[in-house]
């Protein structure tokens, strides 16, 4: 018998001695690795979460998940569980499932969101006037720069991300948003810079930059700004806008999304410029955990991302 029958044999027994409360706590665990966040996650007490907990050991004869000093960490035995435990949950909710649906007029939700410096101040209050009316609808923002995507997503901290998604991690969904469309800029009355910019001036000014710096800041080993040039960073910053509030000030240069410059208030205050050297093609996306595929209000919100994002975009002729 192979290791992989043997796992199937021993859940196929195991199920039949638990409830499909059971099973749920235990995806919720795994993923959120926190006993407080899976119970919140699934509306159940502390106290139902221990006894849920306790069962499962029971069952399988293993600790399941070890505690740590933030959280608990799955074990052995609970890493070869979570994939037929999600598989019988998958089949479990394809039977069961009811049509459901989200009334933003009469529900309450607080939505929790990742989402980079750029779309804070080009997405957001267009999103805030959009939903105004929805009184039971509300919004948190994490602090990007410090908070890893995959990890807000994974454990629960962030409902939806808006930038760029991790790559290789399984769990998480990603849909297209628009192009990163990196341009460069420089302030209008800037003594070398008159409406176009060379390769060689690319090089010789100095720049505003994310700091890239590995450790630096969550999240930027994801971005491919340009092709690899020689350039002069005077100005590390950890947001976007910084650059933008920089370069209009100074003779300073740097790479920012057409977007965001066109939105900025210090637009009349900046040449927008066609990079002299090929400039990323990323594209920003909407990044969500396959958890919540299903869910009804999560999907509303993304109806309104895309919508209220097209509407900027065409407001600035973009």
């Amino acid at each position: 018998m192979t290791n992989r029958d043997l796992i199937k044999s021993t859940l196929s027994t195991a199920i039949r001695k638990l409830e499909l409360k059971h099973l749920l706590a235990f995806e919720a665990i795994y993923s959120t690795r926190n006993i407080s966040r899976a119970g919140q996650a699934l509306g159940f007490a502390q106290p139902t979460m221990s006894n849920l907990l306790a069962r499962l050991r029971a069952v399988f004869d293993d600790p399941l998940f070890l505690r740590q000093p933030r959280g608990v960490l799955p074990s052995a035995r609970a890493d070869e569980l979570i994939e037929p435990i999600r598989r019988a949950l998958h089949e479990i909710e394809s039977i069961t499932a009811l049509p459901t649906v989200f009334d933003p007029s009469n529900d309450t939700r607080e939505f929790r969101l990742h989402m980079l410096d750029i779309f804070e101040t080009t997405l957001m209050p267009h999103l805030v006037r959009k939903v105004q009316p929805y009184t039971g609808i509300s919004f948190r923002l994490l602090l990007a720069p410090k908070v890893p995507i995959a990890d807000a997503l994974e454990s629960g901290d962030a409902d939806l991300a808006i930038g760029l998604p991790p790559a290789n991690v399984p769990d998480l969904r990603w849909e297209e948003l628009m192009a990163m469309d990196l341009v460069v800029i420089a302030r209008k009355d800037h003594p070398e810079i008159k409406g176009a910019i060379t390769k060689e001036q690319l090089q010789k000014l100095g720049h505003v930059s994310i700091d890239m710096a590995p450790g630096a800041l969550a999240n930027t080993h994801l971005f491919r700004l340009a092709t690899r040039t020689e350039r002069r960073d005077v100005v590390r910053v950890s947001r976007p806008s910084a650059i933008i509030e920089i370069v209009a000030k100074t003779d300073l240069i740097g790479y920012a999304n057409r977007l965001h410059v066109e939105a900025s208030p210090l637009r009349d205050q900046i040449q927008v410029l066609p990079s002299p050297t090929p400039a990323s093609n990323q594209q920003f996306q909407m990044t969500w955990h396959h958890r919540n595929e299903a869910d009804p209000g999560l999907n509303w919100l993304k109806d309104q991302v895309r919508a209220t994002l097209s509407e900027v975009q065409a407001d600035l002729g973009l």
